[in-house]
């Protein structure tokens, strides 16, 4: 049986995102306040649950410190906890991108991200490598210059001139260092308009090497690159995954498989962020032989992202950009089929 569970309402919710902790309970967190994304009222909060059913009440993730702050991704190693931040002006500018790391996940220390210190950097879908763990980028080098300049204009990010957003990945090891990929360049541009690209990419293994999914706003489907070592990332190439312009979030299963949670509409906008399902594939992504629907409620559905457990898909996914949900899906029947 499949169970959605309402967590919280508020006048904004952006990109809930839900882990299981090493002592079996559920931690989410997602961009809460203002009414619109960015904004200087954007905090980021904290919601805990014991059995995915009942949730506690909404606590700040550290103490407000009157900055916007956005969260990108959350990776659960044992009992190490990570949080991936960025602060900024309420228009994305001014950025400070740090992580926090935890053991209890109440007590947070910061964490410097490696090579790019803490300019615009989001770092997203954290897997595990081995004994290592890889983690993708989306990197914008906007120059101090035009930081200025756009922040003495009072615009935000959106307007800055950047040709092309940076992705890749960063394999951390556990002895602290870490090594960068290539850049993938993708233009802030699509079908000669210019349009602002959030990637938003998601990592999976494969029975042999990597793969990346990217939201390219204006395509219309998800983009693809793959890699024999997380490294060596081959150019992004169109797949025929409709999408959008919304985030997708993969997921490896036991046995080898792997799921994608996606909205898979090819018109592209809010408004055509439905239905939400659930596609599973067990040939590395050249085909998706189970398809579940887990919501074709007319609204947006929004940035689905959480975990696989067992025969089970637990994830958080936000309604109209003010309603946070948990999805618990079974997906039980993918393994008798």
């Amino acid at each position: 049986m499949d169970k959605i569970t309402m967590v919280h309402r508020d006048s904004l919710s952006c990109e809930a995102i839900v882990r299981k902790l090493e002592d079996g309970s559920l931690f989410l967190i997602s961009q809460c306040g203002g009414n619109s994304e960015p904004a200087p009222e954007n905090r980021e909060y904290v919601f805990r649950s014991a059995d995915g059913e009942k949730w506690s009440a909404p606590e700040l993730l550290q103490k407000d410190n009157g900055r916007a702050m956005y969260a990108t991704d959350v990776d659960v190693d044992k009992n190490k906890i990570t949080v991936w931040l960025t602060e900024h002006n309420g228009r994305f500018l001014d950025a400070d991108c740090y992580a926090l790391v935890s053991t209890d996940g109440v007590s947070w220390q910061r964490r410097e991200i490696p090579h790019f210190g803490n300019s615009f950097t989001f770092i997203r879908g954290t897997i595990p490598a081995g004994k290592d763990r890889l983690a993708a980028y989306q990197h914008y080098p906007v120059t101090q210059e035009e930081n200025a300049s756009l922040n003495k204009s009072g615009k935000t990010i959106l307007d800055s001139a950047l040709p092309a957003v940076q992705c890749g990945t960063l394999l951390f090891s556990p002895d602290g260092t870490y090594k960068k990929s290539n850049d993938l360049l993708l233009p802030n541009e699509f079908g000669g308009k210019r349009v602002w690209q959030w990637p938003e990419p998601t990592l999976a293994r494969l029975k042999e090497g990597y793969v990346m999914l990217l939201r390219v706003n204006g395509a219309g489907v998800l983009y693809r690159s793959d890699s024999a070592d997380g490294l060596h990332w081959c150019r992004p190439y169109p797949t025929d995954i409709p999408n959008p312009n919304n985030k997708p979030k993969l997921l490896n299963l036991k046995g080898g498989a792997i799921a994608l949670i996606n909205t898979p509409n090819g018109k592209v906008g809010f408004r055509y962020r439905n239905p939400l399902e659930i596609w599973i594939s067990d040939d590395d992504m050249r085909s998706w032989r189970y398809k579940k629907r887990v919501l074709d409620f007319p609204g947006w559905l929004s940035y689905p992202d959480g975990f696989a457990d067992g025969e089970r898909i637990v994830f958080a996914f936000e309604v109209n950009r003010h309603d946070v949900y948990v999805a618990d899906c079974d997906i039980s029947d993918f393994y008798r089929s």
